[in-house]
């Protein structure tokens, strides 16, 4: 089956499954998530948080290598790839900037320029991570999460909470297929996740992304 979004009545579709994307995790390798936790500020700007990324993080990573581990795949960091032509860093950079403009392609927050999300490609072969990983294909997930600064003692929450949050809350989760460095899948959800700095609510969060993906 292949999935596509479409905004009602006009324009083509925009495909978010490629025909040969996978339908399981078994050949599927999954890299530390992309994890970003900041704060609006008064002004309506947004501060980055460290301390919230580095608990989120923690969390998202425990429950994306439990999920991907259960459907037969693996997880890998840096080390693993370090003796290949491609750095773990140069692919989480452009993974980080490609999959922001996917979802808000998803998200009609701009028009989609391209059809597919196979349209999009690792600018250089990924044919040494498949060698080094055993795996077929590399799973990548996105979550931008944000929070409104706790309201002074004795005074209410704005009542802006809602309207500001919601734009900043991103989860998304592509697969990048290693022969051709193209991606051949993507999901995101329709519904909010909760506070990534949890345990549980991280583990909702991965669990909703990935079954989307590779049911």
């Amino acid at each position: 089956m292949v999935l596509a979004w479409a905004a009602a009545g006009c324009g083509p579709a925009f495909l978010l499954r490629a025909a040969d994307a996978p339908k399981d995790c078994g050949r599927i390798a999954a890299g530390p998530a992309l994890v970003s936790v900041v704060e609006f500020d008064p002004s309506g700007g947004l501060k980055p948080r460290s301390d919230w990324t580095y608990d989120a993080s923690q969390n998202v990573d425990a429950a994306l290598a439990a999920r991907v581990k259960h459907g037969g795949g693996r997880t890998f960091v840096a080390a693993d790839v370090a003796h290949t032509d491609v750095t773990s860093d140069d692919f989480r950079h452009w993974g980080s900037r490609t999959l922001q403009e996917i979802a808000a392609a998803i998200a009609k927050k701009q028009p989609p320029a391209r059809q597919s999300v196979a349209d999009w490609r690792f600018p250089e072969s990924l044919t040494t991570w498949r060698a080094a990983l055993g795996s077929d294909f590399a799973l990548i997930l996105l979550f931008v999460d944000a929070y409104e600064p706790a309201a002074p003692a004795g005074t209410a929450p704005s009542s802006s909470t809602s309207t500001r949050y919601d734009p900043a809350q991103t989860g998304i989760a592509c697969l990048v297929q290693f022969n051709d460095s193209r991606i051949v899948a993507c999901a995101t959800s329709p519904r909010r996740f909760g506070d990534l700095r949890t345990g549980e609510s991280a583990r909702d969060a991965v669990d909703d992304l990935v079954t989307r993906i590779c049911p």
